[in-house]
Parts: C-alpha cells; sequence; structure tokens
C-alpha cells in the first residue's frame, strides 16, 4: 500500500457525502471501510439528524441501525442455507417437489435451491402482496403467502435465465422453516450470528418493537402513514412480520464490516465457523453460469458495478433498497460498507447510483 493520507480520504469523502446530503440524496449515512492486509479499519457518520424520538431528532453515529433490506438475503437466507447443506438436510439441486412436503404447481417442480439462489428460477421479481397480506390472521400469513407464490406464472423456464426475485428469497425463508422447523428469525442468530458474537448489532427478530432513538428513519407506511424507524421498510416483510427471507435485518456498519471481515477470513482459511465449512463458503461464493450472481452474493459488472473500478473479480457484494451496501474483495482482503436511509429522501434511485461507485473509487485510490 502506498502512503496513506487519512486527511486526503476524509476530505475527498466528506465532499462528495456532504454533497449528497445538502442534494436530499439521503438523510444520514456510516461508512465503513478495512483492508485486513495492512490491518486497517475506518469509519466515519455523515447526517443532518435523521433518528427521531418523541419528535426530537439525533445526529447518526456509529451505534445507528440501518435497515439492511437486501442485504438480508446474502447475510441471512445465504448463510442460513450453508447450515441446512451442512447438517445434511438440504442440497443445492433438491428440487421444490422433493425437498418439501409442499403440493407443487407442474411447472415449479424442477425449480431447484440453487435457482433459487441465484435468480434463476423464473418466478417475478416482486408482488405487492402486503395489500391482502396484512388482513391476514398471523398464524395463516406464511401458509397463504407461499400459496400465491406458487401460483405465480413463470417468467421463463427455471435455469434458462436471471431475473432478481424477492419472491424467490421469500420461498427460501419458508423452506428453511420447513426443514428445520425452527424460525428463520431463531435458527440465523442461533448458528450464524452468536457463535461471531454480534447479534447485539446485526437483528433480525420477528414481530418486536425497537427503541426508534437508535434506529435511522426510513419512509412513511402505505397503510398506516406512519414514519418508519426500527421497522422494516419493506411492504411484503412488514405484513409478514418483519422477517423474511428477502429482507428484515437491521444493522450497525461497524458490525457489517465486522461480519464481511469473519468472511474474508474464512473465505482464506484463518477463521473457522461452527456451523459450514470453508470449501462450503466458497463454494457458495462462486459465480453461477454466465450471471453475475454467485449464491445470494452478487460479482461486479464490469463497467457498470456499484463497487466501482477497482474492485476485482474476485469481490462479492449485495445492495439494499433502502439505500445499503457492502462489497467485499477477496483478493485485496477489503471490505467496504456505505450505510444510507435514501428511501426518506427520495425515491429516485439514480442519485444513490452516482453516488456508490464514486464512494468506492475514492476509498479503493487512497489505499491500494
Amino acid at each position: 500500500m502506498k502512503n496513506f493520507n487519512e486527511a486526503r480520504l476524509k476530505e475527498e469523502l466528506d465532499n462528495v457525502i456532504k454533497c449528497s446530503l445538502k442534494k436530499d440524496v439521503f438523510s444520514g449515512a456510516c461508512l465503513s471501510f478495512s483492508t485486513l492486509k495492512n490491518s486497517m479499519r475506518w469509519s466515519r457518520t455523515y447526517s443532518y439528524g435523521t433518528t427521531e424520538k418523541s419528535g426530537s431528532k439525533t445526529r447518526i453515529q456509529q451505534s445507528t441501525y440501518f435497515d439492511l433490506a437486501s442485504l438480508t438475503k446474502p447475510l441471512v437466507t445465504t448463510l442460513s442455507i450453508a447450515v441446512l447443506i451442512e447438517e445434511g438436510l438440504l442440497c443445492l439441486e433438491d428440487e421444490l417437489s422433493d425437498c418439501c412436503g409442499w403440493k407443487v404447481p407442474e411447472d415449479k417442480k424442477r425449480i431447484t435451491i440453487s435457482h433459487l439462489l441465484t435468480h434463476s428460477s423464473g418466478l417475478p421479481a416482486h408482488k405487492p402482496y402486503y395489500k391482502k397480506l396484512h388482513e391476514v390472521p398471523q398464524h395463516q400469513k406464511s401458509k397463504e403467502l407461499l400459496k400465491w407464490i406458487l401460483e405465480e406464472q413463470l417468467c421463463f423456464l427455471p435455469g434458462t435465465d436471471n431475473l432478481y426475485s424477492d419472491l424467490g428469497f421469500i420461498l427460501l425463508g419458508f423452506i428453511i422453516e420447513e426443514k428445520t422447523g425452527v424460525p428463520l428469525d431463531v435458527l440465523w442468530e442461533k448458528k450464524v450470528i452468536i457463535p461471531l458474537k454480534l447479534q447485539k448489532w446485526l437483528l433480525f427478530t420477528k414481530n418486536k418493537s425497537f427503541d426508534t432513538g437508535l434506529y435511522a428513519v426510513t419512509q412513511k407506511c402505505v397503510w398506516s402513514g406512519k414514519m418508519l424507524c426500527g421497522v422494516v421498510h419493506d411492504d411484503n416483510c412488514r405484513a409478514m412480520g418483519g422477517v423474511g427471507g428477502h429482507a428484515g435485518l437491521f444493522g450497525t456498519a461497524p458490525a457489517l464490516l465486522s461480519l464481511c471481515e469473519h468472511l474474508i477470513e474464512q473465505f482464506k482459511d484463518r477463521e473457522e465457523h461452527p456451523s459450514y465449512s470453508s470449501v462450503l463458503l466458497r463454494h457458495l461464493l462462486a459465480r453461477v453460469g454466465n450471471s453475475s450472481w454467485a449464491y445470494g452474493f452478487d460479482s461486479p459488472t464490469r463497467g457498470n458495478s456499484s463497487s466501482g473500478r477497482f474492485f476485482s473479480d474476485e469481490s462479492r457484494g449485495h445492495l439494499g433498497f433502502t439505500g445499503t451496501s457492502f462489497w467485499i474483495d477477496f483478493e485485496r482482503e477489503t471490505a467496504i460498507v456505505l450505510l444510507t436511509n435514501r428511501v426518506h429522501s427520495t425515491d429516485n434511485i439514480d442519485k444513490i447510483k452516482k453516488l456508490r461507485p464514486l464512494v468506492h473509487d475514492i476509498i479503493m485510490t487512497n489505499i491500494l
């Protein structure tokens, strides 16, 4: 690494992120990164005051929890699937018709766990199930939602194309619960996150109210009109009770960075996880077919990646609709976490799309 100039890095990042604040790209952010080869760890917050409690506002802190949205997919669902594979309860090539005791329509019987994890099942991207799901009694929600998903018309034959799908990951959450007899949030906390001692800072809990003073606000609820703070932003997940295979995870930037660092250490065989092997983790992080997708994790698309220009092909990450992201370069042993609440300020995703690669490029050019 060339001589690291922290003052220059801080100035460059402050310029672009404070400009984004003025342009209402978001009202608060926390940025954390580390490079393990050089034992460097850096974190900084930006805000105009974006948590609300009793009508007052509090500035974003390192301990502020953000709604991580679709980061749930790789960090909760994929890692939970890893637990089931390691325990012999599931295989990636298991088909829906064989792995669960559900009545599966003919067109979906050949959908595999692999198809669901790599967004190649043919299931639609999204459906506004919340419009009718929030009226269903709590004890029947999962059954009704499963029925609706299995009744959806496929967009293409399984394995013939890729379409990013919330529905596929909701289905994976149900599969995990069906195979283990344990709620998804309980399994993930016990098997995945408690062994890493991050359970206080990465939260995934059904039907639990949180102290709103600790959470970045997102947006108003479409059916109550109340501001969402410590309540999941995704409408379908909120109607499900706050936990799904596609959304529901909350966390702080330093804790998410710690999880990314652990993934690097395990990938490099310098750490172990008691619930799944390093060999299995590396397999799940491998790209599948001609798409950018690994098993739940995304990889950079050359010339058009939110990770910018300098992350290697051995990088994996994911974006969250609320304005969150993580990118891990396993070759350079570097991870960058950018958490914002961009849905609090705007529905326009173009602004955050322009900011993400710029932030990543500033960091990488300063530390490489």
